[in-house]
C-alpha cells in the first residue's frame, strides 16, 4: 500500500462523515446542495485512494481517468453551493456546467483523457496531454465566480454574523483553489494528492460556517494564529540558532555539559514564551486597530478599571467615549427605563448635543423592540428589522426615530432588561464586524453590574435627598445644594435668587380638617411650586408647611414674579371646602443680601416674616426690610469685627489662589497710600483708599484658576469672568456699612483713561480719583511681579511703561507723581522691589 493513500482516504471517510451528518438536518436549500458538494467531493477522493491505493493495478487508467473526471464535477458542485447559499437560482450557467462535466465524463470513460499511467517511487506519472489545461479553463470560471459572489456579498452585507460566515467560507475557498491550483505545477508535489487537503480544509470550514449559529471571529482567529506563529517562529529560531552557534564555536564541549546548556536554554525559551506571546500580540492588535487600539484596551477593561464608580453619570462619561471611539461610530447614547411611564428614554449621549425633549431617542414600554430586546440575548441589527418577524408591525414613526442608528445592545441584570446601549452608524459608510458586535455584547455584560450599581446607588441617593411626603428635595439636601450654588457662585461671578414660601394658617387647617388632609395639600402645593418653575431650578421642603426654592442665574425682580406666579397658582388650585389656602412668601439674592449660607436663609426668612406680619399671600422681598438694626438678623450682619475679618480673610484666599499673586493687594494698598498721602488727602478719604486696595481684587473670587495661571494670552470667552470681577466684587461688599465708600474705587479700578476700560467705560476725570490711583499702584505692583504668561520687570522698565500709556490707560499727573515717588522713595514705609 502507497503511503500518500492515507491522505485521500482520511478526506473520503471526512466527507463521508459529513455527508450523513448534513443530510440529517438538510432542510434548507443550502444545506441540500452542500451535501451534494460533499458527495462528489467524497467521490474525488475515493478514487484519488484507488489511484493511490495499489500502484500496481491494472486498473489505473479507469481510476485516474476517474479522478480527473470528479475534479470539475466537484469545482461546479461548489459554484452551485456557492448561489444557493447567496439564495440565487442555478441559472444556464450551471447547468452549462454540469454539461461539460458530462462531457468529460465521456472522454474519462472512453479512454481518451489517460493514455498512459504507472508509479514511481510512490509518484504517479500520466501521459494525460492537455487535459489538465484544458480542466484548469473548465474550473477557472466557475471557482472565479464563486469567490466573486462570495466577496459581493461580504461587501453588500450589514449583518456582522453573516459578513463573518462569509468570510470563513471566502478563506476556505481561497485555501482549496491556492492547493489545487499549486499542486500540478509544483515539482515537488505533482503527482501528489496533496491536493485534497485543500479541498478538506475548505469543506470542513463551510460545514463549520453555516452549521454553527455563532462562530469564532475570523479576525481573532487570524490574529491569534499569526501571534502564535511568530512566536513559535522567534523560540525555535532561538533555540536552532544557539545550537548552531553551539556546535559552530564550540564543537569540543562535553555531551553533558551541551545537554545542561540545552536544557537551561529550553527553560529559558519557555520562561520567555508568555510574555513574548503577550509583547507580540500587542504590536498584531495596534497593526490591526491602529487609533481605536488604546479605546478597544479600555472596553475590554471595562469592569475592572469602572468598578469603583457607582456613579451613573460618571460611567456613562467614561463608557459612551470609549464606545463611539473605539468602534469608529457617529455617536452613542444610553437609554434608561423612565420610573413614572416605563418607557426606555435617552439619558446620556456622546457627543454631546443640544437636544429638544421631542427629539430624543424614546422606546414606549409596548414597543414590539422592547419585548425583542427583553426576549433575545443578542443586540438587534436595524437594518434587520424588515426581516424579523416579531418587528414587521414596527410603526414607521418608530422606525424614523431609529434613522440614525445602527445597534441597539441590550443590557440586562439577572434576565431583565434595565438598559439599552443605541450605536450610530459607522464612519465613513463603514459596516460592523463580527468582532465590533462581540466587543460590545462584552462590554455590555460587564457594564451590566456596574449599572445596576450605578442605579441602585442612585435610587437610594434620590431617596436620601427627597421628601417622601411630596417627592420634593428636603431639608438636607437643601443645604448641600445651598452650599453648592454658593461655591459656583464665588467662582464664576454668578448670582441666584432664594424663595423660602410657608403655607398660612396650615395649622388651623390642620386642626379643622385632619392631618391627613393637611398631607394632601402639601403634595398639592409640591406640585403646584414644580410646574411654576424651571428645570434647573430645585423645589425643597424646608420642614413642616416651608418650602424653599433656589434658583440659579436670576436676580431678584425676576425671582419675584416667578414667586407671583407660585402664590396666584396655588391660591386659584388648592381649595378645601370653606377654608381657602394660601402662602406667604420672602425672597433673599445671593451675594447682595449676604455671602454665607446663613446670611442668605436668614434675610429670605426675615422677608417671609415681613409678608405674614403684612396680612399673609403676599409676596415680600428683602430690599423692602426694614433698616438693619430692626432685623433679627441685623445685628450679626453689622458685627463689624466680625463681618470685617470675613472680607478680608477672603481677600488673602484671592492673594493665595497661587504663588505669583501672594501678598499683591498689600503691596498695592502701600503704593496707593503713598500717592494718597503725596496729594495731601484727608485722612479719612487715605484710609478708603487703604481698604480699597486691600480688598480690590476680591471679586476673582469668582475666575477659574485655570483662568488666573494661564501662560499665554486669554481669549474671548476667558475675559468675560475677569471683566465681572469688579462688579462681583461691589456685590459682595455692599452689604458692608463701613465699605460703602470703597466701592467706587473697586468697581472701577480697571478703568482707562481713554474710556476704553471696563466695566463702566469711564473716561478721564468722571474716573473716581481711588479708582485712577488704585488703577496706577495695580499695574505696577503686576509688572514688577512674577507672572505665569510674561516675565516679571525690573522697577525702571515699568515706569517707562506707565509713562507710555499715561493719558490712554493712566492720568498722566498721576502717573508723573507715581514715577517720582518710586524713583526718589527713601522712606521704610513703602517697599519698593
Amino acid at each position: 500500500m502507497n503511503m500518500w493513500a492515507i491522505i485521500p482516504l482520511i478526506s473520503s471517510l471526512t466527507f463521508a462523515v459529513l455527508v450523513v451528518l448534513v443530510l440529517q438536518q438538510a432542510k434548507r436549500r443550502v444545506d441540500k446542495v452542500f451535501a451534494l458538494f460533499l458527495a462528489a467531493s467524497a467521490l474525488w477522493s475515493f478514487t484519488s485512494f484507488m489511484l493511490v491505493y495499489n500502484p500496481s493495478s491494472p486498473h489505473l487508467l479507469f481510476w485516474n481517468s476517474m479522478v480527473i473526471v470528479t475534479i470539475p464535477w466537484a469545482a461546479v458542485c461548489y459554484y452551485h453551493f456557492v448561489r444557493a447559499y447567496n439564495n440565487k437560482p442555478g441559472g444556464i450557467f450551471l447547468y452549462i456546467g454540469y454539461a461539460l462535466v458530462l462531457v468529460v465524463l465521456g472522454f474519462g470513460l472512453s479512454g481518451n483523457i489517460v493514455k498512459d499511467a504507472y508509479f514511481v517511487n510512490g509518484f504517479l506519472h500520466h501521459d494525460i496531454g492537455l487535459w489538465p489545461y484544458i480542466i484548469g479553463i473548465i474550473l477557472a470560471p466557475f471557482l472565479i465566480a464563486a469567490m466573486l459572489m462570495l466577496v459581493q456579498r461580504y461587501r453588500s452585507s450589514t449583518d456582522p454574523n453573516d459578513r463573518n460566515r462569509t468570510m470563513y467560507l471566502i478563506a476556505g475557498s481561497g485555501i482549496a483553489m491556492a492547493v489545487t491550483y499549486i499542486n500540478p505545477f509544483t515539482p515537488a508535489l505533482a503527482g501528489l494528492p496533496t491536493d485534497h487537503l485543500g479541498n478538506l480544509a475548505n469543506a470542513l470550514i463551510i460545514a463549520y460556517a453555516i452549521q454553527r449559529y455563532q462562530l469564532l471571529n475570523i479576525r481573532l482567529v487570524a490574529r491569534r494564529g499569526l501571534t502564535y506563529f511568530l512566536v513559535l517562529i522567534s523560540l525555535v529560531g532561538t533555540y536552532v540558532g544557539a545550537l548552531f552557534l553551539g556546535q559552530r564555536f564550540l564543537p569540543e564541549l562535553p555531551l553533558y555539559i551541551t545537554l545542561l546548556l540545552t536544557s537551561a536554554l529550553v527553560l529559558l525559551l519557555v520562561l520567555l514564551a508568555r510574555p513574548l506571546r503577550h509583547f507580540v500580540q500587542e504590536l498584531i492588535d495596534r497593526f490591526f486597530y491602529r487609533e481605536t487600539y488604546q479605546y478597544r484596551q479600555a472596553l475590554l477593561t471595562f469592569s475592572r478599571k469602572m468598578g469603583n464608580i457607582i456613579n451613573l453619570d460618571e460611567l456613562a462619561s467614561e463608557m459612551l467615549p470609549a464606545v463611539t471611539k473605539a468602534l469608529n461610530i457617529e455617536h452613542s447614547k444610553l437609554l434608561f427605563e423612565d420610573v413614572n411611564s416605563g418607557d426606555f428614554t435617552t439619558q446620556f449621549t456622546y457627543p454631546e448635543v443640544e437636544e429638544d425633549s421631542n427629539d430624543k431617542l424614546r422606546l414606549n414600554v409596548d414597543s414590539p423592540i422592547i419585548a425583542w430586546l427583553e426576549k433575545e440575548a443578542e443586540p438587534l441589527d436595524l437594518g434587520r428589522i424588515d426581516r424579523i418577524p416579531e418587528l414587521k408591525g414596527l410603526w414607521q414613526t418608530e422606525k424614523e426615530k431609529l434613522a440614525d442608528m445602527e445597534i441597539l445592545c441590550p443590557i440586562k441584570s439577572e434576565g431583565r432588561l434595565i438598559g439599552i446601549l443605541a450605536l450610530g452608524k459607522k464612519q465613513q459608510g463603514k459596516v460592523y464586524s463580527h468582532e465590533d458586535v462581540e466587543l460590545v455584547v462584552g462590554m455590555a455584560s460587564q457594564a451590566s453590574i456596574l449599572i445596576e450599581n450605578a442605579r441602585l446607588y442612585a435610587q437610594a441617593t434620590i431617596r436620601a435627598n427627597t421628601d417622601g411626603l411630596t417627592d420634593l428635595y428636603n431639608h438636607r439636601h437643601f443645604h448641600e445644594r445651598l452650599e453648592q450654588e454658593i461655591a459656583r457662585g464665588s467662582r464664576f461671578g454668578s448670582m441666584f435668587s432664594l424663595i423660602m414660601l410657608d403655607i398660612d394658617l396650615f395649622k388651623a387647617y390642620n386642626d379643622i380638617y385632619g392631618h391627613l388632609a393637611g398631607d394632601e395639600v402639601l403634595r398639592k402645593i409640591g406640585r403646584y411650586i414644580e410646574g411654576s418653575i424651571r428645570n434647573i431650578d430645585l423645589a425643597f421642603r424646608y420642614g413642616g408647611e416651608e418650602f424653599a426654592i433656589i434658583l440659579p442665574e436670576t436676580r431678584i425682580d425676576a425671582a419675584a414674579k416667578v414667586a407671583e406666579r407660585m402664590r396666584k397658582a396655588i391660591e386659584s388650585k388648592t381649595s378645601s371646602r370653606t377654608m381657602p389656602i394660601t402662602v406667604s412668601i420672602g425672597i433673599a439674592s445671593w451675594p447682595t443680601d449676604g455671602v454665607m449660607k446663613e446670611e442668605i436663609i436668614a434675610r429670605a426668612d426675615a422677608a417671609l416674616y415681613r409678608a405674614k406680619q403684612a396680612g399673609r399671600n403676599r409676596t415680600c422681598l428683602s430690599s423692602e426690610l426694614d433698616k438693619p438694626e430692626t432685623s433679627k438678623i441685623s445685628a450679626e450682619l453689622e458685627t463689624r469685627p466680625r463681618a470685617l475679618s470675613i472680607i478680608y480673610a477672603l481677600a488673602a484666599t484671592v492673594d493665595a489662589k497661587d504663588h505669583y499673586t501672594y501678598g499683591h493687594s498689600r503691596k498695592v494698598s502701600d503704593y496707593s497710600v503713598a500717592m494718597a498721602e503725596a496729594l495731601d488727602l484727608p485722612q479719612d478719604r487715605i484710609a478708603t483708599i487703604r481698604a480699597a486696595s486691600l480688598l480690590h481684587d476680591i471679586g476673582k473670587v469668582g475666575i477659574p484658576d485655570s483662568i488666573l495661571s494661564k501662560e499665554g494670552p486669554l481669549t474671548d470667552k476667558e475675559w468675560e469672568p475677569v471683566k465681572i470681577h469688579p462688579k462681583l466684587g461691589v456685590e459682595i461688599l455692599r452689604h458692608i456699612i463701613d465699605l460703602v465708600n470703597c466701592l467706587p474705587a473697586i468697581l472701577h479700578h480697571h478703568e482707562h483713561y481713554d474710556g476704553r476700560g471696563y466695566p463702566s467705560g469711564l473716561k478721564g476725570d468722571s474716573i473716581p480719583l481711588e479708582g485712577r490711583i488704585l488703577a496706577i499702584a495695580d499695574a505696577y505692583d503686576a509688572m514688577t511681579s512674577p507672572r505665569p504668561y510674561r516675565e516679571q520687570l525690573p522697577p525702571q522698565s515699568a515706569l517707562e511703561e506707565l509713562r507710555r500709556c499715561a493719558g490712554t490707560q493712566f492720568d498722566p499727573e498721576l502717573v508723573e507723581l507715581f514715577c517720582i515717588l518710586i524713583e526718589s522713595a527713601t522712606s521704610s514705609r513703602l517697599e519698593i522691589k
